[in-house]
């Protein structure tokens, strides 16, 4: 009951003469929450439920069909002055059980327009379902006499006997998927393949199902009624839901978060057996099921049903283990009174909390819940458009309708219709004209800075590539890394027997013209120029050969330090011609080379930036400044260093040729090379990551935004 504090109403002369009863088939169960007393009225037709406050109760109770609703509050002031309800309390209090049905009486139809914005309430659940596309409810059928019948195989499963069977399942599973850790991370990956999407529905709806009944199950265990199984078109993807809803009126608060968090145990004993299933059968149907099972139910659990800032199985539990009902109402209701209170100065604000501790809790968990809904509907939203571009479209017009327009509306109404605030109404103008002249102002008229950031590493400048000439298996380093080499000094020797056998062909080739030569002399001097042509190409051959021979041996090509690109992988493998052995270092100046994505580059390339700097990570509090930036205007795939790649820390996305033996960025990039200052504190060496900034133009925030957004749609979506 949402208390008004009023002693005194308007609308009391309506409801002053009525004689007003609770229903006969009215159940009323006494709770304590957080060690206050509460009464929670049921009503067994519906299954719905109605909490009041003791003193609200005391007056409910002393309703009768022989005393009017004036001549009961009297009696309660009577006796209770302090806390008996004032007569704003009672006309909220009545309306609300008149709108569920709770009072049995006639009420005349002046009265009824008292009651309106409470009799409503049907109506706003169907059309909040309604507004709802992504979270259609469908009923199916009473379950009730289905848990009635095996109810006695429910008290055995849900028994110290059966929870120990679900540890030790649980325990050998773990063990399974950690034995096969690596093969279950790899076959993730081909989780929303479409020749996969058939099965994952079916793992899907099978783990929903069991959830469901995992709720009803233990609210069946310990006295509640379960009359509704249904489906739910979530993101017009059918799965099944069930209404456990008479478990807010167990008692013990441990018997409510139990009921909510049987779906989630009933989930994990099912992935359990898929894990060991999929652990010891081989390939097939039912072990590609076995794994979707396993992957839906974790992955469901942890993102969805245990997320406490959803409105599903987590905040349920959580509100009953805080011993706060109504959890997200109470939020809403709080940061509401905050507005009010602290904003628009309204005295009649009045807070759902209790206490500090509950204004505290209440504030957090509507802020943080608020945010992730907004975080998860844009995430569901990419996610579809990614998929089936016409249908995230669908979805994110029908979001932009129920998230910004109809709140918008309501806002409107509540600010400038609703009665209450009408004291306030000048003050209310006065605050939102100055937010919205704030927002223009940080947003479109005042400039903020402009930077790009990009990731990368230094360079020795000038930096020698070492490549190989010829191809050949890497036999031995002659030379340890780190070691200082001068022009010409060996560094790696290939091993090539094919090139051997061709040598040692082209060898035999020129012996063999040179015998046909003599021959021609001593025969005709016509023969001759035909055989001297021949051995020309044969020389020529031989020469290119023996040059490929001693190109076996790598050489450097400029004194500095050797760091090869790595030792343990290439050595003993076939490299072909052209491939990077590694870099010769130490010059005297470095360089900053760095991977600009696609979307900036324009920005970089359009001579707008003003400045550029470089940061080091472990110094970055430091920058160090550039004499000379050299933007080549062409896109690679190669990264200059594998450190700035998501495989070696970084975090470019890159992808792995199995063919080829090489790593490539997931998308081309373009390359920037900043010549570094040579005085500097901040300590240079090769190989060391960090980010350069170019700084822009200064522009609106709503530019740079808008250009974001702009960006995000034509990479993503082709636009």
């Amino acid at each position: 009951m949402q208390s008004e504090g009023s002693t005194y109403s308007e609308s009391w002369h309506l409801v002053a003469n009525l004689r007003l009863k609770l229903r006969s088939a009215v159940e009323v169960q006494r709770q304590f929450y957080r060690g206050e007393k509460w009464y929670v009225i049921k009503d067994p037709f519906n299954n719905r439920f109605f909490r009041v406050t003791p003193a609200a109760y005391d007056f409910i109770m002393r309703l009768s069909a022989d005393r009017t609703v004036e001549e009961v509050w009297i009696s309660c002031m009577e006796e209770f002055s302090q806390t008996a309800p004032g007569q704003g309390d009672v006309v909220s209090l009545l309306g609300q059980l008149y709108s569920m049905n709770l009072l049995d009486t006639d009420v005349s139809p002046d009265t009824q327009q008292v009651f309106s914005r409470y009799s409503s309430t049907r109506r706003k659940e169907l059309q909040s379902q309604l507004m709802n596309i992504m979270f259609i409810r469908i009923p199916l059928f009473d379950p009730e006499e289905f848990l009635k019948r095996y109810s006695w195989l429910i008290h055995r499963i849900l028994s110290p006997a059966g929870a120990a069977v679900w540890v030790c399942v649980l325990i050998w599973a773990i063990k399974m998927v950690a034995d096969n850790a690596d093969i279950a991370f790899d076959s993730a990956q081909a989780v929303l393949a479409p020749d996969n999407l058939f099965l994952l529905y079916i793992g899907l709806f099978l783990v929903k199902t069991i959830h469901e009944f995992g709720h009803a199950s233990v609210c069946h265990r310990y006295g509640g009624e379960v009359h509704t199984i249904g489906l739910m078109f979530m993101l017009f993807t059918p799965l099944p839901y069930m209404d456990a809803t008479s478990s807010w009126g167990f008692r013990n608060r441990w018997h409510r978060a139990f009921v909510g968090a049987a779906g989630m145990i009933a989930e994990l004993f099912v992935a359990s057996i898929a894990a060991i299933y999929w652990a010891v059968s081989g390939q097939g149907a039912l072990h590609s099921l076995a794994y979707n099972i396993m992957f839906v139910a974790s992955v469901s659990t942890v993102l969805f049903n245990a997320n406490p800032l959803l409105r599903l199985d987590g905040y349920y539990i959580l509100s009953d283990l805080l011993d706060l009902p109504n959890l997200s109402a109470r939020a809403t209701a709080h940061l509401q009174y905050l507005m009010e209170h602290y904003v628009f100065k309204y005295d009649g604000a009045r807070s759902a909390a209790k206490d500090r501790r509950e204004e505290i809790e209440l504030t957090l968990f509507g802020l943080l819940s608020m945010i992730y809904k907004v975080v998860i509907f844009l995430g569901i939203i990419m996610f579809v458009a990614d998929k089936w571009l016409i249908l995230g479209t669908i979805l994110a017009v029908v979001g932009v309708v129920t998230g910004v327009f109809v709140p918008v509306y309501r806002a409107f109404s509540y600010l400038f219709v609703d009665g209450r605030l009408l004291p306030c109404r000048q003050r209310i103008v006065g605050v939102l004209t100055s937010f919205a002249a704030v927002v223009i102002i940080l947003t479109v008229l005042l400039p903020f800075p402009h930077n790009i950031y990009a990731p990368g590493v230094v360079e020795s400048h000038p930096d020698i590539k070492v490549i190989n000439m010829v191809s050949g298996y890497v036999k031995d380093y002659l030379v340890q890394p780190g070691q200082y080499v001068v022009a010409g000094q060996p560094l790696v020797r290939l091993e090539n027997r094919e090139l051997d056998y061709a040598i040692r062909s082209a060898e035999a080739r020129v012996a063999e013209i040179n015998v046909r030569e003599r021959q021609a002399l001593g025969k005709s001097i016509v023969d001759l120029k035909p055989v001297l042509k021949e051995l020309r190409a044969a020389q020529d051959n031989y020469a290119e050969l023996k040059r490929d021979e001693s190109d076996l041996i790598v050489r450097a090509r400029g004194n500095g330090i050797w760091i090869p690109a790595s030792k343990e992988s290439r050595s003993g493998l076939w490299v072909e011609r052209g491939k990077y052995i590694g870099d010769i270092v130490g010059g005297e100046r470095f360089r900053f080379a760095a991977v600009v994505p696609q979307e900036e580059a324009s920005e970089v390339f359009d001579g707008s930036v003003r400045d550029v700097d470089v940061r080091l990570w472990g110094e970055a509090y430091q920058s160090v400044r550039t004499e000379e930036v050299r933007l080549i205007p062409y896109q690679h795939e190669k990264l200059p260093s594998p450190a700035l790649g998501q495989q070696g820390g970084g975090n470019i996305p890159v992808t792995y040729d199995p063919q080829q033996g090489t790593s490539n960025t997931a998308e081309p990039f373009f390359l920037v090379q900043a010549l570094l200052e040579k005085k500097t504190d901040v300590h240079l060496l090769h190989g060391r990551s960090g980010y350069i900034r170019f700084n822009l133009a200064p522009e609106p925030l709503l530019i740079q935004w808008s250009r974001h957004i702009y960006q995000l749609f034509q990479k993503r979506y082709q636009l």
